[in-house]
């Protein structure tokens, strides 16, 4: 019989992941968008609290397409980790025994 028990830890967070992206006006424009639309739709893709209020016509499901195939081809030149409920708690823990292999 062994000295320790084994057991798991499973917490259960959320994590907020910023990402600072870059992409280029000639890929925007081959995906059939000009830079202003594509920042116009880009506007209208916050809902969050804080978010600015959307600029533009709200677009279509075609554009909406469009967007999201430039914002797939979008190079992503920093990010951040913000796993807040570690910081903040709120969070659920489980245990579980791990339990030793017999022979």
């Amino acid at each position: 019989m062994s000295d320790t028990v084994n057991f798991k830890q499973i917490e259960y967070q959320q994590m907020t992941i910023y990402k600072d992206m870059a992409v280029g006006t000639e890929w925007i424009e081959e995906q059939g968008l000009t830079v202003d639309r594509f920042k116009e739709i880009l506007s209208h893709q916050s809902s969050g609290f804080n978010a600015p209020e959307p600029y533009g016509e709200e677009p279509t499901d075609e554009e909406h397409d469009m967007f999201m195939e430039v914002v797939w081809g979008a190079d992503c030149m920093d990010s951040e980790e913000d796993l807040w409920t570690d910081r903040k708690g709120g969070y659920e823990i489980d245990y579980e025994l791990i339990e030793e292999e017999t022979e």
